[in-house]
């Protein structure tokens, strides 16, 4: 064969496009192509998953097609027509940078990292004891911090000579807890089993990264100097759904314990022989509550739940299967037997992200988190503070009461005009200052001069800054949020024409709608319609009183009359008409005969009854009444112009054939 005929039939056979189908272009744009590549980015953008959005259907892609070459459209539509330098717009758009982009900082730098992290320590458990010694909270004095130092490095010295660590704790730390024997965590030390957010970040830390049997060495808390010592570490488990039955001890005797034993043994025998579990634990069970539920302790139940007695945990999660059920326990409420109903899937990252970021929040972890943050941001931006007019400022103030005198200086207008500090080409003015300031609590410091208070709140307010001006910042450096802002500034700018072009414009044209409502009345019809007569109030009991009317016979009609013209019913009467049902409250009363009401019925704050008054016969709708409808359906008449006038002007062309390459694997 000859070689021309075979690459003319293997061109047959394979298109040219597909070794580059990444490269065909689905559109032109005024001289401007749009790829398969740019399609499929923006239409996962659109659907939030490539594996769903390469499994739509060809219709769906030519739909989106549709609409991403009028989007573009109007974008060079808005661009032409100056929307992006609209002072409007782009006040607009500054406010939303203010708002989005701190939080947008704070989740990426401190919050994320801290949720990830906290999502792998609570893969595991540690068992740890530790010994403290502590100095003032509040700003300790160098001779507070001394004392605790060298305690601890004295206590250190003694574990490193082999002394026992318990008996150490018990005789030196200085947690409360360590000589309290009926105390459930920190007695000789034992801190028994924690996991990520149990404990201070620090502390958690090390003992995350101590070995089994180790001791770490000396931490600093915000409560002092700690040591610890990892006695062991576990796996978590997933969270189980668990049912038990429990048998109270009666009295603190031998006799009552082997009475309550053999009820139990006997109760365990049955449930050996085929009773079901549900059964024993609703007719015996002296957990009163979850008898009721067939012994279901409702919920999932964590790994080391502290709410739960450590013995029966232990019974819990030694179990493997769902309906395999535990021996005979005894805890502090009693005996029990176990049941394991069901196992819960582990959590993925993103399952957990939600409680997680929550409990992180609600951590003192994240503030310092910010607060370095915002430290390290400062090593790399110019600051300067006015101490010399902040002292000019402050010196007047009585030394008890600072925050008083600012809270009045933030009245005085003059400050807005005077500079106190500045971040970088930022600059604040005292007033500013004073207005922050004011807001914080108050330091206890009453031994400071006025202005050495005041100067208490200058850090934080750098650091407040350093990171609103770092947010600033991440337009021209984070190509996310630089992606984020200009998707805002997109939308902003095609509502904008919309609202110009189409959405004022139709809605002002009454000689238009009323035009378009005459060439098509037929399309706005009421259909047949039942006809509800509606009694309606706050107060349950006040309805009932009315509804008495209607038992001494009143009729339905002289009810409401009366209703209507007494104001101290404090009742309100309307007329509904529903088409059908609606899965509303007005769904008991379309199935009535005419003539009858239903009973009382709740509808979220309101108590109601409703009275079938008959049938509103299909009719054309008035202009009025179809005004709403007529307008939307000129806009879509409107916009469709709109979009054939700019395909024009922007000579845009569409190759929806080259669809078929669309999220095709190279």
């Amino acid at each position: 064969m000859h070689l021309a005929r075979i690459i003319a039939l293997l061109s047959v056979v394979i298109p040219a496009s597909c070794t580059s189908a990444q490269d065909s272009i689905l559109a032109e744009i005024n001289g401007k192509a749009i790829t398969i590549e740019e399609f499929e980015e923006n239409y996962i953008k659109s659907i939030g998953d490539r594996s769903a959005a390469s499994r739509d259907s060809l219709e769906a892609y030519e739909d989106y097609l549709t609409r991403y070459v009028n989007f573009r459209a109007k974008l060079l539509e808005a661009h032409a027509a100056g929307y992006f330098e609209d002072e409007d717009l782009l006040a607009e758009i500054n406010g939303y940078r203010t708002s989005f982009a701190r939080p947008y900082l704070t989740n990426n730098e401190i919050l994320e990292p801290m949720v990830r992290d906290l999502y792998e320590k609570r893969k595991e458990f540690i068992h740890a004891s530790h010994i403290m010694t502590t100095f003032p909270r509040n700003n300790p004095s160098p001779a507070d911090t001394l004392r605790a130092w060298e305690k601890i490095l004295a206590l250190q010295d003694s574990i490193r000579q082999g002394a026992p660590f318990d008996d150490l704790a018990a005789r030196n730390s200085e947690d409360p807890s360590a000589n309290e024997s009926r105390s459930l965590r920190g007695y000789r030390g034992d801190l028994g089993w924690f996991t990520g957010g149990h404990m201070i970040d620090a502390f958690e830390t090390v003992a995350y990264n101590t070995p089994i049997g180790e001791v770490s060495g000396i931490i600093r808390s915000s409560y002092g100097y700690h040591i610890l010592k990892v006695h062991d570490r576990e796996n978590t488990k997933p969270d189980y759904v668990a049912s038990h039955i429990m048998v109270q001890f009666q009295n603190a005797t031998p006799k009552d314990s082997a009475y309550a034993y053999a009820k139990m043994d006997s109760l365990k025998t049955l449930i050996d022989a085929g009773i079901d579990f549900a059964e024993i634990a609703r007719n015996h069970s002296d957990d009163k509550t979850s008898a009721q539920d067939g012994g279901s302790l409702r919920g999932q139940i964590e790994f080391r739940n502290q709410n739960f007695d450590p013995t029966f945990l232990d019974a819990l999660f030694s179990l493997e299967t769902p309906g395999q059920m535990s021996d005979i326990i005894e805890t502090p409420f009693g005996l029990h037997l176990i049941k394991l109903d069901s196992i819960a899937p582990v959590k993925t990252f993103e399952q957990s992200y939600d409680q997680l970021s929550q409990m992180v929040q609600s951590l003192p972890r994240i503030k310092i988190a910010e607060a370095a943050l915002a430290k390290s941001l400062r090593t790399s931006y110019a600051t300067s503070v006015d101490t010399l007019l902040l002292t000019r400022l402050i010196e007047n103030a009585p030394a008890d009461s600072v925050q008083k005198y600012l809270k009045a200086m933030t009245a005085v207008d003059s400050l807005k005009r005077i500079p106190l500090i500045s971040i970088q080409d930022s600059v604040y003015s005292a007033s500013e200052f004073v207005e922050f300031a004011s807001s914080r609590p108050t330091p206890h410091l009453p031994t400071l001069s006025p202005t050495e208070q005041a100067l208490k709140h200058v850090d934080p307010f750098l650091n407040d800054k350093a990171i609103f001006y770092r947010s600033f910042e991440l337009e021209s450096t984070d190509e996310e949020f630089q992606e984020i802002m200009q998707d805002f500034k997109n939308g902003l700018a095609i509502f904008k024409i919309m609202e110009d072009s189409v959405w004022n414009a139709t809605s002002q044209d009454t000689l238009r709608l009323e035009q378009y409502y005459a060439a098509n009345h037929e399309h706005y019809q009421w259909p047949d319609r039942y006809r509800l007569v509606e009694v309606s109030g706050v107060s349950d009991s006040l309805l009932a009183e009315a509804m008495s009317l209607l038992t001494l016979g009143s009729t339905w009609s002289d009810f409401v009359d009366e209703i209507s013209e007494d104001s101290t019913w404090n009742l309100q009467v309307d007329t509904v008409l529903v088409a059908g049902k609606t899965d509303s409250v007005y769904d008991h009363a379309v199935d009535l005969p005419p003539g009858e009401h239903t009973e009382i019925l709740s509808s979220r704050s309101r108590k109601l009854v409703l009275y079938m008054d008959g049938m509103e016969p299909a009719r054309p709708k008035t202009f009025e009444e179809a005004v709403s409808e007529v307008i939307a359906d000129v806009q879509v008449e409107v916009e469709e112009t709109l979009h054939q006038r700019l395909r024009g002007k922007y000579r845009v062309s569409t190759f929806p054939e080259q669809l078929e390459w669309v999220f095709q694997e190279p």
